[in-house]
């Protein structure tokens, strides 16, 4: 499923900057409780045997796909509504995010052991 970009970028354009600001972080801690309940259901499930958890699995995978995208979308309105510096500073914070959770394919395993750091 794709995501509604035009709704979505008016939405982040009638935000209080403030609370544009804080959009990514809450992304991203959504994005860190979906990976961890896949590695859970995996863990429960390592044969991918149960239709049921395996739809979940997918589901979850797909909504982590679209959440990246809307930290995208939101970094390009940070850029254009705030500055370059607040959205360079937040793309650094992204970057390591993505390196640590998503772009390799051992993120999934490393994210369900690896508790540094709190997203809120």
């Amino acid at each position: 499923m794709l995501l509604d970009t035009t709704h979505l970028k008016k939405a982040l354009w009638d935000m209080p900057v403030e609370t544009l600001l804080t959009e990514i972080p809450e992304i991203q801690n959504s994005m860190v409780h979906l990976i961890r309940s896949n590695n859970d259901m995996k863990e429960f499930d390592p044969q991918g045997l149960d239709t049921d958890l395996t739809t979940a699995i997918e589901e979850n995978k797909d909504l982590i796909q679209r959440q990246d995208q809307r930290i995208d979308l939101t970094l390009e309105v940070i850029r254009e509504r705030v500055n370059d510096a607040a959205a360079r500073e937040m793309a650094s914070s992204v970057a390591t995010f993505r390196n640590r959770y998503i772009s390799n394919k051992d993120a999934d395993e490393r994210s369900s052991t690896d508790d540094a750091g709190v997203y809120l």
